[in-house]
């Protein structure tokens, strides 16, 4: 039977996500580090060959690596740098990335440090171990970017971007030391502060305007929802009707004041390079991923109906290349509306298809978690009195979601890397930059292609393995695998 405390436990699994996510105490292993490589690389004569050979042949890469990368001509790179990172946006509006990004690092660097606050609060409360968080756990959880970041300043001309960066920097370490330091009811809202900034960065480039103001909205009421949520008492059918009201109340009002807005901001028709691959990327996951879940409980409904529209709908993506897709979105969807009306631009029908491959993909991987879940869970919860939605959402998904980490982060890996498809229609992305920069008057026939590509897929690389990094934490944190 399912005690009060479990279901309380199991109900709040998605704030200890948020929490092992932002937590920078390092894993604990009571080897030392050459007992750690005894025991791993040299156990046995067979692991001992296999280790030798492994690093001559690392050995040999790195040293032939190294040396090309020091002998080729990398001005192809140096003099599109600008188009590698946001595309054509303009030079006089480029405050707009600068400041809304620098937004968003000062709210995550507030937001993350107060969750990391809170997992430790609680590991306290708890009687668990627990480390106060550290600058050398972050930089050993983030190296990559931060790896890839100073590659790209040292290709820069001038002192403008290594400020911005240093000013970034700044920001984030502020963010963290005050976010530290809040109170414990200011510091139940960290999430929605990463939110506000990740809205803000929206506003300040993109402004108002069509979809990008209903991205906002949806965002906004997503926030508000969530707060509500953990305010309220939503076993009442007063407090059920606010916290379904409100938040679509706060969407409207988001939307509003944004689409009120004229003559503001730089729509994402014209962004590009890596600036418009990590948007494309972010959009994905965050509308890709309730889609998913969505359809995963339809797919399981016990009415005709929805059950088969989600069952045909995900047997169709999942069917159907993404290439097609995109295509479909790129040239003959254009066809299908009338004269007289407005078509969206082709970078917006690519993310919609985008979102809704990826919804597909993660319908199924949702669904085999839910299959996972003992029936028995159910029927205690069902014993206790508990209506279906509780059951679904303090009971099931809590355990489906968990249990399905490994799979859901390749998923999202796989989008990151999808990304490089929308060249196909024109949509000037990070590795299309790459093509692009060798058909310039300057580097046209000069063979620059495996610069270009060594340095785009450096950029992809950063980002992907840090995303599986903290994968591989995550599920360490959780005990994705153990009883």
């Amino acid at each position: 039977m399912v005690s009060s405390e479990s279901t309380a436990e199991t109900a709040y699994l998605g704030a200890e996500i948020a929490q092992a996510l932002t937590a920078d105490r390092p894993l604990h292993s009571d080897q030392t580090p050459s007992q750690w490589v005894k025991n791993n690389l040299f156990s046995s004569v067979l692991n001992t060959a296999i280790t030798v050979v492994s690093a001559a042949f690392a050995g040999a890469i790195l040293y032939f690596g190294i040396r090309w990368a020091i002998n080729v001509e990398w001005e192809i790179v140096r003099a599109n740098l600008r188009n590698f990172m946001i595309g054509q946006f303009p030079k006089d509006e480029l405050w707009r990335p600068w400041a809304g990004g620098l937004t968003l690092v000062a709210a995550v660097g507030l937001g993350s440090a107060g969750m990391a606050r809170t997992s430790f609060d609680d590991a306290t409360e708890k009687g668990l171990p627990a480390e106060r968080p550290t600058w050398t756990a972050l930089l050993r959880r983030f190296w990559p970017i931060l790896a890839f970041i100073f590659l790209v300043l040292t290709f820069t001309r001038t002192i403008q971007p290594t400020l911005g960066v240093l000013a970034g920097l700044g920001l984030f370490v502020a963010g963290r030391l005050i976010g530290w330091q809040l109170p414990s009811g200011i510091r139940r809202f960290s999430p929605h502060i990463i939110g506000v900034g990740l809205v803000a960065l929206s506003t300040i480039v993109a402004g108002s305007g069509g979809l990008v103001a209903l991205l906002g909205g949806l965002v906004g009421a997503l926030i508000l929802a969530t707060a509500i949520g953990d305010s309220i008492d939503r076993t009442s059918a007063t407090g059920t009707v606010v916290a379904l009201a409100l938040p679509l109340l706060g969407g409207a009002v988001v939307w509003f004041v944004m689409s009120t807005i004229d003559s503001f901001g730089y729509g994402w028709k014209d962004w590009g390079g890596l600036y418009l691959t990590l948007f494309v990327t972010v959009a994905g996951i965050s509308t890709g991923m309730p889609l998913g879940i969505l359809l995963a409980i339809g797919r399981r409904s016990q009415l005709p109906i929805i059950k088969g529209f989600c069952v045909t709908f995900i047997e169709f993506v999942r069917g159907v290349p993404l290439i097609s897709l995109l295509f479909f979105s790129g040239f003959m969807l254009p066809l299908l509306f009338p004269p007289a009306a407005t078509i969206p631009d082709g970078t917006t029908r690519a993310m919609i298809v985008i979102t809704l491959f990826s919804a597909a993909y993660i319908a199924e991987i949702v669904r085999g978690g839910l299959q996972a879940v003992p029936k028995g869970q159910t029927e205690a919860a069902q014993a206790q009195g508990l209506s279906a939605g509780k059951i679904q959402r303090l009971i099931v998904m809590p355990q489906a979601l968990r249990a399905v980490i490994p799979a859901m982060v390749g998923q999202f890996i796989s989008l990151f890397k999808d990304t490089s498809l929308l060249a196909i229609i024109g949509v000037a992305e990070f590795l299309q930059i790459a093509t692009i920069a060798n058909t310039q008057q300057e580097f046209l026939g000069k063979g620059l292609q495996p610069v270009t590509y060594a340095f785009v897929a450096v950029g992809y690389w950063a980002f992907a393995y840090t995303m599986s990094k903290e994968s591989r934490r995550l599920e360490t944190r959780l005990g994705v695998g153990t009883r």
